[in-house]
């Protein structure tokens, strides 16, 4: 009679040989399924099984010019060629531009999105919004700099370009700043206003507004859009 080792060791090797047979099984019907994609886009230049995810799928798409996108948009290229067509019509120096859409087999949803020029990249995942992939911003749309400086002590700048339309001044001052697009922002807990925090001048993000007090700082930055609070930074 066989004894409890052996049986132990009889089943693993059972179930090892199973689990090696569905995977092998899983393998070619994601490669099936690649090869089924591949020939109902032919949109990409090239298509491989995701090197990570089996499940996935990776295709990528090449275009020199804008003369290159398709004239007729079916399946996945409306969810890439409408932003890449603006990136190319808005930025021709962009060209040439490079798409790699990421999805899932059989039911082509997607994982990821991301678009390549000469110097912009933006990416999305299973929905919109799109970001700029060096900044990290919302794109397209302004992008916001960091006011709190780090090459000089204790000073604050302009988030984007605008126009300082207020300065309130309680136990510290407030500089309230209009950037366009209903875009308004206000930084608080200032003790010393710079030669550029003036009412009605135009600022830049590296316009040192002023400096925050070395201690105990009531810094607050408050953005608006449209009458509503932004939480960009």
């Amino acid at each position: 009679m066989p004894s409890i080792k052996a049986l132990l060791l009889t089943l693993f090797l059972f179930f090892s040989a199973l689990l090696a047979v569905i995977a092998i099984v899983k393998k070619s019907k994601d490669a099936q399924d690649a090869e089924v994609y591949t020939k109902q886009n032919p949109n990409c230049s090239a298509i491989k099984i995701h090197s990570g995810k089996n499940s996935l799928l990776e295709c990528y798409l090449y275009f020199e010019s804008a003369e290159d996108f398709p004239k007729e948009l079916h399946g996945a290229d409306t969810l890439y060629i409408p932003m890449a067509k603006f990136i190319g019509e808005r930025e021709p120096k962009e060209f040439p531009l490079r798409i790699g859409h990421i999805f899932s087999i059989p039911n082509e949803e997607t994982d990821s999105i991301w678009i390549y020029g000469s110097s912009i990249s933006v990416a999305r995942g299973k929905a919109p919004p799109w970001h700029n992939l060096k900044t990290g911003c919302k794109f397209p749309g302004p992008c916001p700099a960091q006011p709190l400086r780090k090459d000089i002590a204790n000073a604050v700048s302009a988030i984007l370009p605008g126009k300082i339309i207020k300065i309130d001044k309680e136990d510290f001052y407030s500089i309230t700043i209009y950037h366009g697009e209903n875009i308004y922002s206000k930084i608080s807990g200032i003790s010393i206003l710079s030669e550029y925090a003036e009412l009605g001048k135009n600022v830049l993000p590296d316009s040192v507004l002023g400096f925050l007090p070395p201690k105990d700082s009531k810094y607050q930055l408050e953005i608006t859009r449209n009458g509503k609070r932004e939480r960009w930074l």
